[in-house]
């Protein structure tokens, strides 16, 4: 499974083209076409994963019945707008329409790797969503509770 990590600045062309950035493009899988999928976020962001995650998501996607009207309903809002996408020789994507005015993109983007995936967001709304460093010192205690051995999310032996 490939891991993203970092923010990079970049910039959607007239086209709804973006660049990936070369750290993020060497921690796609190696393949011959390197296809991506991407989607609405549940954010005001875009979401993009690789292959070779997607398909792991579509698998429990087929344990979902077709008579279960909550996940059927989930199903259809998670893929509204999705687009399957091929990386061109200089490492470009498009995005449609649906997945520009979703996000409110413009020109200026932000591309942040986020463990399992890439998320593209406006880079005026990123800048919105990041927490002041005046509250900075409540994140700590948010990390402590996810990494900290003794924290919540650990099983004790």
């Amino acid at each position: 499974m490939a891991t993203f990590s970092g923010t990079y600045d970049c910039k959607m062309d007239a086209k709804g083209r973006i660049v990936l950035p070369a750290r993020l493009k060497a921690r796609l899988p190696d393949t011959l076409d390197q296809r991506i999928v991407i989607l609405l976020g549940f954010q005001k962001c875009l979401t993009i994963y690789t292959m070779t995650e997607w398909e792991e998501k579509l698998k429990t996607f087929a344990d979902v019945s077709e008579y279960d009207e909550e996940g059927q309903k989930f199903i259809r809002n998670f893929t509204y707008g999705m687009t399957e996408e091929t990386l061109d020789g200089q490492g470009r994507f498009s995005l449609n329409k649906t997945l520009i005015n979703y996000a409110g993109l413009l020109g200026d983007v932000v591309l942040a790797g986020v463990g399992n995936r890439i998320e593209i967001w406006s880079a005026l709304e990123y800048q919105k969503i990041l927490t002041p460093m005046s509250e900075r010192s409540s994140l700590q205690e948010i990390a402590r509770g996810l990494f900290d051995k003794k924290g919540p999310n650990t099983v004790n032996e």
